[in-house]
């Protein structure tokens, strides 16, 4: 079973209220935990999320890896949130931004060309 089939098994909510995404479970296509969704970072001027402060890996008496992810690459699952990403990607990696709060447009645009997205501006 491919990745696309695992996908188009998600449940589609069309109108979600914002404490409800945020604490959410993202996770593998495996069904293997990655983290919670931290905060929901809301473009004002376009009017659409713009993408979700991910924490990584938040044990007790460990610091928390924090990375900013595009709306866009995330797919919906009975309250839980899908990426198509390994667990390894952020094992190994450094937080992504100084400041993942405080992306500006050409910091989303590297974003969503690393998640192979067009931008939605």
């Amino acid at each position: 079973m491919g990745i696309v089939e695992e996908l188009d098994d998600t449940i589609k909510m069309n109108f979600v209220p914002i404490d409800k995404i945020k604490g959410a479970r993202i996770l593998t296509v495996k069904g293997e935990k990655l983290g919670n969704i931290k905060d929901v970072m809301i473009d004002s001027e376009y009017g659409k999320i713009a993408y979700v402060v991910f924490a990584y890996d938040c044990t007790l008496g460990m610091k928390c890896k924090f990375f900013a992810i595009p709306w866009g690459a995330l797919k919906a699952n009975a309250g839980d949130y899908i990426l198509k990403a390994n667990r390894d990607v952020f094992e190994t990696a450094d937080d992504q931004y100084q400041n993942v709060w405080t992306l500006d447009y050409k910091g989303l645009a590297k974003l969503y060309e690393q998640y192979k997205l067009d931008p939605y501006w």
